[in-house]
């Protein structure tokens, strides 16, 4: 974006901007967006386990590590449901029509006024967090020792969780209100901006533990962690403000919170609340057990749930946050043949990459949690624990992939009941299977129980979207779906071939590995992008055709 300033007439320019175009304008502008967006993510996603490979180096798999990782999950959770989980279930479908319908005093009007009940509603949250730490980690000990015989938490590291937890809290504020910025750049389609304050996340905790944590036990390791995040958050925030003072929006304090366009965010709100409620609870459940579980088991989990997030991040995600603005209007106008349209392209897109990642995580998982993260402090012990919980996280990629697409079309449609039905099956799936699996395959078993779960939302969302949208272009991403699966079955073969002909995975450990690893991920991309070619698929070449485009107008 320019660095030109946002004037009353600008604004006025963004609410006005004509309809889309053409179905392939449409579908080449949405590609566009997301591939612009996963440049920044995978920039986002590569820093975040340059992060996590720090982590590991300085705390491994030892109790400073599960302490962080508990910490730091508690605010996180908070945050997806007072930050993006609030902006996309109740604000950017609001946003969106009166930005659409309405004039320019209205919309500032409305932005003013929410961001004064998030900051009152993020601060107090704060305060509770800080102040009640000793009661809600009781709490989780509680909760994750239900019909455990397991030995109760160490009280080292219990103290060392509160006052961790007590530390990073405040980062909820800072990245609530940057989640209220983020919805509003969104909707006037400045997506770069919100995308690439998470990489200022990434960087001040890489910072913090290049200066401060280096030859530090692991719990004064874990404190300059924990004080990172927060400085993180500041940044993530504070990056944002320039676009949004150029699109004309001023923050005015006012406890005047009567407005009738709230009201309605607040009713969209409370299902989706519930909804993000019981996924907390999922969250909650699963870790709460992982913490009293053998040492190491919350940090393994994480590490290998970060590796999930690169592939969600860098595509999965760009296509959801690039979808929900064009979902909301297209819902606004009453077009589900549009809508219809825009999910088929995404969930092709979404198979196209999700289908071979997942074989990749399977079959290469210990090389590639070797190269990334086994030095210092991450010793055989982790390297095992971690691949063990890839294992069995891997196989919900593509599901979690398709869930992250399919509820905003449900928010745009301003449907948030189905969305929480759907999640309360999982949780009801998932805690069952925690508490079931926890005894014979430990952490691994909390992993396995994650991606049931997810099938099961994915499945159940598809299933009620058909009947709202009356259809949902099956045929044409079912067969893309097809071919993807079939080119991602030529990958097994490829990946036995390599390893028994070639190179022995054995060798691509530690460090030295990586570029071994590279060429063999470099090798897969190329074989299946040509295989899904030669079976007829488009994908391949929708995406040369966009980077062309995008590296001839640079």
């Amino acid at each position: 974006m320019s660095a030109k300033r946002y004037t009353s007439k600008h604004l006025e320019n963004h609410m006005s901007t004509t309809q889309p175009g053409a179905p392939q304008e449409q579908r080449s502008r949405l590609l566009r967006s997301a591939l612009g967006m996963s440049a920044i993510t995978i920039l986002s996603r590569v820093l975040g386990l340059v992060r996590e490979a720090l982590r590991a180096a300085f705390l491994g798999t030892g109790a400073a590590s599960d302490a962080f990782g508990i910490a730091f999950q508690l605010p996180n959770l908070l945050r997806r449901f007072m930050g993006e989980g609030a902006m996309s279930a109740g604000f950017v479908p609001v946003f969106a029509r009166v930005q659409q319908d309405q004039d320019s005093n209205a919309v500032r009007r409305l932005v003013y006024r929410s961001a004064n009940v998030l900051l009152v509603i993020a601060g107090l949250t704060v305060l509770l967090g800080i102040f009640g730490a000793p009661w809600i980690i009781d709490f989780y000990v509680w909760l994750g020792s239900i019909g455990s015989t397991a030995d109760p938490v160490d009280p080292q590291t219990h103290s060392l969780t509160v006052s961790l937890t007590r530390w990073m809290f405040p980062y909820l504020f800072f990245v609530s209100m940057a989640a209220l910025a983020q919805g509003i750049l969104n909707t006037y389609r400045i997506f770069w901006v919100s995308a690439f304050s998470a990489v200022l996340l990434n960087i001040a905790i890489i910072v913090g533990a290049l200066a401060l944590a280096r030859g530090a036990d692991p719990s004064t390791a874990a404190y300059v962690f924990a004080g990172a995040v927060v400085v993180g958050g500041v940044f993530q925030l504070f990056f944002q403000l320039p676009w949004i003072h150029r699109l004309g929006f001023r923050w005015r304090p006012s406890l005047r919170f009567r407005d009738p366009h709230l009201g309605e965010m607040g009713r969209l709100l409370l299902p989706a609340t519930f909804s993000a409620g019981i996924y907390q609870i999922n969250v909650l459940v699963s870790q709460a057990i992982a913490y009293t579980l053998p040492q190491g088991s919350v940090s393994s989990l994480q590490y290998s749930s970060r590796l999930l997030e690169l592939t969600l991040g860098v595509f999965a995600v760009s296509v959801s946050t690039v979808i929900l603005p064009r979902l909301s209007k297209e819902a606004g106008r009453g077009d589900k043949g549009a809508m219809r349209e825009t999910l088929a392209y995404a969930l092709r897109l979404i198979a196209f990459i999700c289908l071979p990642a997942t074989v990749g995580l399977l079959l290469l998982r210990s090389p590639i949690v070797s190269v990334l993260f086994e030095r210092g402090a991450f010793d055989q012990e982790s390297l095992s624990m971690t691949t063990t919980a890839l294992l069995y996280h891997a196989p919900g990629l593509l599901f979690i992939a398709l869930g992250r697409v399919l509820v905003p079309a449900f928010y745009a449609l301003k449907d948030t009941r189905r969305p929480m039905i759907a999640a309360g099956a999982s949780m009801i799936v998932n805690i069952v299977l925690c508490y079931a699996l926890r005894n014979e395959l430990r952490h691994g078993g909390i992993a396995l129980a994650n991606s049931v779960s997810a099938v099961v939302t994915a499945f159940i969302l598809v299933f009620w979207l058909r009947s709202q949208l009356d259809g949902l272009g099956g045929s044409q991403w079912l067969k893309s779906a097809t071919r993807s699966l079939f080119a991602s079955a030529l990958l097994v073969g490829v990946l036995w071939a390599i390893d028994n002909w070639l190179l022995d995975y054995e060798s691509l450990h530690g460090f030295r590995g990586a570029p071994g690893l590279v060429l063999v991920v470099l090798a897969c991309v190329v074989i299946y992008s040509g295989a899904v070619h030669l079976l007829g698929g488009s994908e391949p070449r929708e995406f040369v055709n966009i980077l062309r485009r995008r590296r001839a107008r640079s």
